[in-house]
């Protein structure tokens, strides 16, 4: 039986143990005195336990698994309660923290050894998300199998090889719900300047993204191939494409993950 602390239980603290709560083969231990009683309401009789408190030293050694989930402005004070805690050996200190890199916990753990950074993303509290890891190189093949198995039950794992590739993930794929939100927003309100209703404009904007995309997935093809099999020469979709093309589409979004990048490594210099 693997036994799971989650430090702070958020909205990806939640989604996280919902995704969690059929799983035979491990027990779940939720640290959260903000949300104590929310989540005794939500989780009772569901074999998850809940503290308002940090454990003991004699119930942090049983845990093989230990994730913080807390708010970075929080993180310093809340690290601070387990500064001294001796930990189970082998045990995996992991934490989704955003923008605080593993030294920050390295230097705070001091009898912690193998530690996991994660970085999941929006899409994770729908059970279909994207998490990125990086990890000290003393992880074993064993605990990696294992965080990584927890997160499957979000979405997908990608697996970086040091932790500066971090900030770009986080450029991409941890920014990149709210680029697509942004885009979104600005197709609606160009349908509705052309007269469509909100609803209307909601409509056409939303079922035509999703079926790209699943029509894409489908006949797995690159994007650029169904691109062209849409854009006829001379047609409406050209027309549109060709203004795209013109006002430099491909650097707009480059710069747009430059500048998530970029903000990226500024936080992760305070650690």
């Amino acid at each position: 039986m693997n036994k799971v602390l989650l430090v702070g239980c958020g909205h990806m603290g939640t989604a996280l143990v919902e995704s969690w709560l059929n799983l035979k083969t491990y027990s779940f231990t939720v640290v959260d005195p903000f949300n104590y009683k929310k989540l005794k309401n939500k989780f009772n009789n569901k074999k998850i336990k809940i503290l308002n408190n940090a454990p003991q030293q004699k119930e942090i050694k049983k845990f093989d698994i230990i994730i913080f989930a807390v708010k970075p402005q929080s993180a310093d004070r809340v690290l601070s309660e387990y500064k001294d805690f001796e930990f189970k050996k082998n045990s995996i200190i992991s934490s989704i923290i955003a923008g605080k890199k593993i030294i920050f916990f390295k230097k705070r753990l001091k009898y912690a050894n193998q530690f996991v950074r994660i970085m999941p993303n929006m899409p994770a509290l729908i059970r279909n998300g994207i998490s990125c890891f990086v990890s000290t190189n003393n992880l074993s093949i064993k605990n990696k199998k294992t965080i990584n198995y927890l997160f499957l039950k979000v979405g997908k794992t990608v697996w970086l090889k040091n932790e500066s590739q971090i900030d770009k993930a986080t450029a991409v794929s941890g920014s990149g719900p709210g680029y697509v939100y942004a885009l979104i927003n600005s197709f609606e309100k160009a349908a509705q300047k052309l007269g469509f209703s909100k609803k209307q404009s909601r409509d056409l904007v939303l079922t035509t993204i999703l079926g790209s995309i699943y029509l894409m997935l489908e006949k797995k093809k690159e994007p650029h191939k169904l691109e062209k099999l849409i854009a006829v020469k001379g047609g409406t979709t050209e027309a549109g494409i060709k203004y795209l093309k013109n006002n430099n589409i491909d650097k707009i979004i480059y710069k747009t993950y430059m500048s998530a990048y970029k903000r990226a490594k500024i936080l992760g210099k305070k650690n």
